[in-house]
């Protein structure tokens, strides 16, 4: 259970960072790219991030899948608002991107979140860095919205509306990697 707390921080400090690179980069290619080092140090690390083992609910006790979302919620908070909190830049441009991202109705919020979950299914699936790398920019480019990485959003911008889009964002990344497990995974295996 410590082991799995502590791989769960780590992972949401990692997407943190990936988060404070990709808003405040000049060039959105870059920035969406950048954002990949996340989770590609997860992969290869082996870490827990809620958005990687949702798809494998099979094979991952619900108790863990919990523990992983609430510890990647609590550590990507941490480089966040770390940075925003020593640089008014970031913090202004965190805010902007919060307001754009919560002006998307609840529908939309679901929806995007179900794209992104099949994304960050393949791109743990495959275990190819470049499919990794291609992933994070397919849904970072495309305005897919992921839980763990527009929580520091939510914090900054937190509302009871902004909330449950949040959570629809969360049950979108689920059922669309869980859906994607089903529809890759041949039962054979």
């Amino acid at each position: 259970m410590d082991t799995i707390i502590k791989q769960s921080v780590l992972s949401g400090m990692l997407v943190g960072i990936g988060v404070v690179i990709n808003t405040v980069s000049e060039d959105r290619y870059a920035g969406a790219m950048l954002f990949s080092l996340a989770l590609l140090t997860i992969i290869h690390c082996g870490l827990k991030l809620y958005t990687g083992k949702i798809g494998f609910i099979r094979n991952v006790p619900v108790q863990d899948l919990g523990i992983m979302l609430l510890g990647n919620l609590f550590g990507v908070l941490i480089p966040t608002l770390a940075i925003a909190s020593q640089r008014e830049s970031v913090m202004e441009k965190l805010m902007e991107v919060s307001e754009n991202k919560f002006s998307a109705g609840f529908p939309a919020m679901f929806i995007f979140g179900c794209f992104c979950g099949v994304l960050m299914f393949v791109a743990v699936y495959c275990k190819n860095m470049v499919i990794t790398v291609f992933c994070i920019m397919v849904f970072i480019l495309s305005g897919f919205e992921h839980c763990i990485a527009d929580f520091p959003y939510l914090a900054i911008n937190f509302s009871v509306v902004n909330l449950g889009k949040f959570l629809c964002v969360v049950a979108g990344n689920s059922v669309g990697s869980i859906l994607t497990y089903y529809l890759i995974k041949d039962e054979g295996q």
